[in-house]
């Protein structure tokens, strides 16, 4: 049997199906990842036994190559217990959904700007509206020209994360010169040099006791995401082009527009599993789990798992009509409570895909260029980052 992590490699998002069927398609099922031990957990038994902080640790999970170029050297997200706990209420406080709202509400005059293109990429149109407003708000403001080669290069880390060749090359390029921008930030701020506005996220960071270099991981912990959001976006406006005929709901009835963006989150793909390492001895769906051993929580295969979604591969916003998806059920950004190892921007996400959705809905769009997505690539997308055209004589 291959090693998952050469399935991953080879076959993406398609690879744990595969690798289980290989194991004999059991659930909870038993593989190898980099020749350690890993079990496979899906659904939301399987996250709820993942997201238990006595079972599973998240240090030294991640493999170093993969972890250091997407979070950065001291990031919170390869932390535990207390150190994990502090960490994360500093960045739940910088992200809360009030101090947000003036960034969603920049991104959306950015994007009504943008949509009166008649043609455009999404994904580079995103990034260019996402990335100069997350540096703004975060109190890194720059010229326009500055402010979207920065984001670029943040969209560059994300881009190669998945290892998919020159593109993996270039994200080490990107890390390694976002790493040395922050920390020069991050260091004018505190000598005085650089004065952002008090409540920013770069002034509070720098009034941590944070080191220096771990205060600028965390804040480009707070810009790379945002800008990462430009992936989701641009499966939303493939969503919207696909059923014109639920445009209408998005852009008159914002409880719609939000059901539509759990939706997007639900079935776009990003990330196809995260890793966990396990503390002790247990069992989970009759595998027993040993101390060492690595957990791999299969997200792909829990967001489109049909014991808990109807036709799951049917794109169906009404699914959310009720309210907010189960913190198990669906985890796109992570699961369990906010306080624990779920994407502190998961509440910045799911409003940037409102805002992004609320504009392009005033429009009717068709895809203008081949909309192939490559399902072997990670992360993926449309293929040219979907370029889209306005329809005439369609305003709303």
């Amino acid at each position: 049997m291959s090693d998952l992590s050469l399935r991953l490699l080879r076959d993406g998002y398609a690879a744990v199906a595969r690798d289980r069927l290989a194991h004999g398609g059991g659930d909870p099922y038993v593989t190898r990842l980099l020749g350690r031990r890993t079990v496979v957990l899906r659904g939301a038994e399987g996250a709820r036994a993942f997201y238990d902080e006595e079972l599973v640790r998240r240090h030294r999970a991640v493999p170093p190559p993969l972890a250091w170029l997407l979070f950065g050297r001291g990031a919170m997200h390869a932390l535990d217990g207390r150190d994990h706990r502090v960490r994360k209420l500093l960045m739940l406080d910088l992200l809360d959904e009030d101090t947000v709202a003036p960034l969603v509400d920049d991104v959306a005059r950015r994007l009504e700007s943008a949509t009166e293109a008649d043609e455009l990429v999404v994904f580079d149109t995103l990034v260019r509206c996402y990335g100069p407003a997350v540096l703004a708000w975060a109190g890194v403001p720059l010229p326009a020209p500055q402010a979207v080669a920065v984001s670029r290069r943040l969209a560059s880390i994300v881009d190669g994360f998945g290892f998919a060749g020159r593109a993996y090359v270039r994200a080490w390029a990107g890390r390694v010169w976002a790493d040395r921008w922050a920390l020069r930030v991050v260091k004018e701020t505190r000598s005085g040099r650089r004065r952002p506005p008090k409540g920013s996220v770069l002034e509070r960071l720098a009034r941590t006791d944070l080191g220096d270099r771990v205060a600028a991981v965390e804040l480009l912990n707070v810009l790379r995401p945002t800008v990462a959001v430009a992936w989701l976006g641009t499966f939303a406006a493939g969503a919207l082009a696909a059923h014109p005929e639920l445009a209408d709901h998005v852009a008159r009835d914002p409880d719609y527009r939000r059901a539509f963006a759990h939706e997007v989150r639900r079935t776009a793909l990003f990330v196809p599993a995260l890793a966990g390492r396990v503390r002790g001895s247990t069992e989970v769906g009759g595998v027993e789990l040993r101390p060492g051993d690595r957990v791999l929580l299969d997200v792909v295969g829990t967001d489109l798992d049909a014991r808990y979604w109807e036709a799951p591969a049917e794109f169906r916003p009404e699914r959310f009509a009720g309210g907010d998806p189960d913190r198990y059920a669906m985890v796109p950004q992570g699961g369990g409570p906010p306080e624990g190892h779920r994407c502190p921007g998961e509440p910045l996400t799911v409003r940037l895909l409102e805002a992004t959705v609320a504009m392009l809905a005033r429009r009717r769009w068709e895809v203008a260029s081949e909309a192939a997505i490559d399902l072997a690539r990670i992360p993926t997308l449309p293929d040219g980052g979907l370029r889209i055209r306005a329809l005439a004589g369609a305003e709303r």
